[in-house]
């Protein structure tokens, strides 16, 4: 029987750890994305300007295309037991960080919410300063509500040859993309896509024409897309967003998306090589089962006005002191939301009975 899969679980039997090793590092990416980002860390290249916390927030796109990759492995997701396994793994977890963090600002001076501040984190509709971190949730749940939908999808392309395997493929991520963009404008396209294609790319791993093909394409579509991006944003205009914002932004979001699934393959491929000589994967097993969480407390931690360096000027102290209490307030709210819940299932067994 397969372990719960969620965003940033992999499976139990037969547990690939080159994907967990992934999901750690795009995991510590993010957490130094806002460390660098608290601290305005950049750096000059012969007049170069870097924000290093743009690139480091690539490790967004990597959780979104792990978690459709373990996904589209699948080869049958039913819908009804899908959302009753995985959903409340997020909302619950999600659920408990929000009502402790408001009481935790009703406490305090430090920050302030309102009504409309409230209802917008309750329904995922927004976030507020110092929790903006946040607008990832809903764009996961929107990608685990299609996932039946995407699943039977692909399923069904993976059944043709290559070509139009391919083609169909295209087409897909055309669809979505266009279908998002115009009717759900609260979500970017690029991301929702970076799902389909971890689902896509769980069956062109099994065809092996296709899957060298695919690491050509990624690798040189990333170099492409980032290159003209840098060109702009550096020699050019100084914000290729300036340039035409719309079409731009997906354009620089997929670039983003392909970065993400290069350092997949890259960080799979040394794993593969170098992972034998690894005997004990406790770290990998804590980042499999904690990762979720350690996205949803971090920030605290490291960006909102409850940040430890608002409170401790040594930065030597600040940062570990802020990832440790973020290990562990990670671990405290997975198990506070596996007690909830645990006796929850317990509550409806005890009523299904009873009816």
């Amino acid at each position: 029987m397969n372990k719960e899969v969620t965003v940033f679980e992999c499976e139990k039997t037969k547990k690939d750890y080159s994907i967990s090793c992934a999901r750690f590092i795009g995991m510590c990416f993010v957490v130094v994305c806002h460390l660098m980002q608290r601290e305005g860390f950049s750096s000059w290249f012969n007049g170069i300007h870097i924000e290093w916390a743009f690139w480091f927030n690539v490790g967004v796109q990597m959780f979104l295309f792990i978690s459709g990759f373990l996904y589209g492995k699948k080869d049958k997701i039913e819908a009804v037991g899908f959302y009753k396994k995985s959903f409340p793994k997020l909302l619950v977890d999600y659920y408990v960080f929000i009502v402790l963090m408001l009481i935790l600002i009703s406490l305090s001076s430090l920050m302030s919410v309102d009504k409309y501040d409230v209802l917008n984190l309750l329904t995922f509709s927004g976030t507020v300063d110092g929790l903006v971190h946040l607008w990832f949730v809903p764009t996961i749940l929107f990608c685990y509500l299609l996932v039946p939908v995407y699943s039977e999808i692909v399923n069904s392309i993976n059944k043709h040859g290559n070509l139009r395997f391919v083609v169909e493929s295209v087409l897909l991520l055309l669809i979505v993309h266009m279908v998002v963009w115009r009717f759900f404008d609260f979500f970017i396209p690029a991301w929702i896509n970076c799902y389909v294609i971890g689902m896509l790319y769980s069956k062109i791993e099994q065809r092996q024409t296709l899957k060298h093909a695919f690491y050509i394409v990624a690798i040189a579509s990333c170099v492409i897309i980032i290159s003209i991006q840098f060109a702009f944003d550096y020699f050019i205009y100084g914000d290729l967003s300036e340039f035409n914002s719309s079409n731009i932004s997906s354009f620089t979001q997929y670039g983003h998306v392909f970065l993400g699934i290069v350092l997949i393959i890259l960080i799979r491929f040394i794993y593969d090589k170098l992972g034998t000589i690894v005997r004990n994967h406790f770290v990998l097993d804590w980042s499999d089962k904690y990762s979720y969480d350690v996205y949803l407390v971090h920030h605290v931690f490291i960006l909102s006005a409850f940040g430890c360096v608002e409170f401790i000027s040594n930065r030597w102290v600040a940062i570990p002191l802020a990832i440790v209490l973020t290990i562990f307030s990670s671990m405290l709210l997975n198990a506070v939301s596996t007690l909830i819940r645990n006796k929850s299932f317990l509550i409806i067994r005890r009523i299904h009975k009873q009816l």
